[in-house]
């Protein structure tokens, strides 16, 4: 019986503790800074510089990021990356989900501290 109650929280306790540390993408988070963080600044600023309608128009619009980057040859380097291409379903979600109006305010933790812009 001790053993059921005490496999029980346990399982109860890491479901909570691993939901509970990871409010964003940390992947997506990580590409971000990797990519975009030089000229950007930090994820959390450079997603809460415009809205969600306009990251979607920017990600889904073919040629639109090539477009306004085509004066920064590191940019367009990491825009043709394949890691970019794999990941930019994410990251135009985290941006989404951090975008001007999303009421997400993201505090200090071990991914992200302050603001580089």
């Amino acid at each position: 019986m001790t053993k059921t109650i005490a496999i029980s929280f346990l399982i109860a306790a890491v479901t909570s503790f691993s939901y509970a540390a990871e409010k964003y993408d940390t992947k997506a988070l990580r590409t971000v800074q990797k990519m975009c963080t030089s000229c950007h600044g930090t994820p959390f600023y450079m997603a809460k510089q415009i809205e969600e309608e306009d990251w979607e128009f920017y990600f889904e619009t073919p040629g639109k990021l090539e477009k306004m980057h085509k004066d920064k040859p590191e940019a367009l380097a990491s825009l043709k990356s394949s890691l970019f291409k794999k990941r930019k379903d994410r990251m135009l979600k985290f941006f989404i989900d951090n975008s001007e109006f999303s009421g997400a305010v993201n505090g200090c933790d071990a991914n992200f501290c302050g603001t580089t812009h």
